[in-house]
């Protein structure tokens, strides 16, 4: 991933790393505001999801915030604004994400309901969703902001939807590659769309949402297929049931195909669905996400 935004950029003066510490600080400030201070009460919950976020991670939803809404022309606090919002959606669905699964680890750290238990978990859960919307009311244009909220309850709410379908046993041992797509694009689509979705609305280019949800749709099933084909034998469940995993799918639709091949091929469609929608979107909007699937299609000439 390139540390800088593209040299074309760089009139308006903005660095990658520099946006991602503003977003970084609006993050913080959003789950830690002055009235968890108030009293002598403690939040937990506030701690855990400081200790949760200094974690790391590829930033990625927040990557594309930043970098559609540079090329659109937006302020640097309302591209910010949008991103920090999207990484706060995102982190809340890994520590509830992780709860439910019970992974003990996530970036070689302790999970939050493994360090702090599982009801600050759901607290930190539910605080960093919350703070997601403080974020976004940074953003500097009110007339806009209905439709922002809204987009964003829409595409919490598929998120919401995806995991539950997850969480279904039948799921555990899914034969088909349909439903299992539809499931991925609801868990992951919908908080990769998001980004890009609300920067469309806005820098003013509201009519061209719907083509960037459909790249990160195609995207997100891509990146899965990649991600799952990796984690094939980790998922399989040796010691318990096995994860919903495309390879697993593939096998459990035809035993006899390669289900690999098979994966590889259906990930790379996906990825190259995504590129081209993403070349046609305004002013370049679409260019990182079309990074971002050609080097996932790299990866699938490497051995598995």
């Amino acid at each position: 991933m390139p540390q800088c935004l593209p040299a074309a950029l760089a009139p308006s003066g903005w660095t990658l790393a520099g946006a991602l510490a503003a977003v970084e600080r609006l993050c913080l400030e959003s789950i830690a505001p002055s009235v968890l201070a108030e009293g002598s009460l403690t939040c937990g919950a506030a701690a855990a999801a400081t200790d949760h976020l200094a974690s790391g991670g590829r930033r990625i939803r927040a990557r594309l915030a930043l970098d559609t809404a540079e090329r659109l022309g937006m302020s640097l606090n309302d591209a910010v604004a949008i991103a920090a919002a999207c990484d706060l959606l995102h982190n809340a669905s890994l520590v509830h994400d992780d709860l439910q699964d019970r992974d003990p680890l996530r970036r070689d750290r302790a999970t939050v309901w493994k360090r702090f238990g599982d009801d600050v978990a759901i607290c930190t859960g539910d605080l960093l969703l919350s703070a997601a919307y403080s974020a976004l009311a940074r953003f500097s244009q009110p007339a806009l902001l209905p439709a922002m909220l809204l987009l964003m309850h829409q595409r919490t709410a598929e998120a919401i939807r995806g995991q539950c379908a997850d969480r279904q046993p039948r799921i555990r041992y899914l034969d088909d590659i349909d439903l299992y797509e539809q499931i991925v694009i609801g868990k992951s689509g919908a908080l990769l769309s998001l980004p890009l979705e609300l920067a469309m609305i806005g820098s003013g280019h509201a009519h061209d949402a719907a083509m960037a949800r459909r790249a990160a749709k195609h995207f997100a099933v891509g990146y899965q297929i990649v991600d799952d084909l990796g984690d094939r034998e980790k998922d399989a469940g040796d010691s318990g049931p096995p994860a919903l995993n495309a390879f697993l799918v593939l096998v459990a639709a035809d035993a006899d195909a390669d289900p690999a091949a098979r994966g590889i091929a259906l990930a790379r469609r996906h990825l190259l669905h995504a590129k081209e929608l993403a070349r046609h979107l305004p002013g370049g909007a679409g260019a990182l996400l079309s990074q971002l699937a050609g080097e996932l299609c790299e990866r699938l000439c490497e051995p598995l």
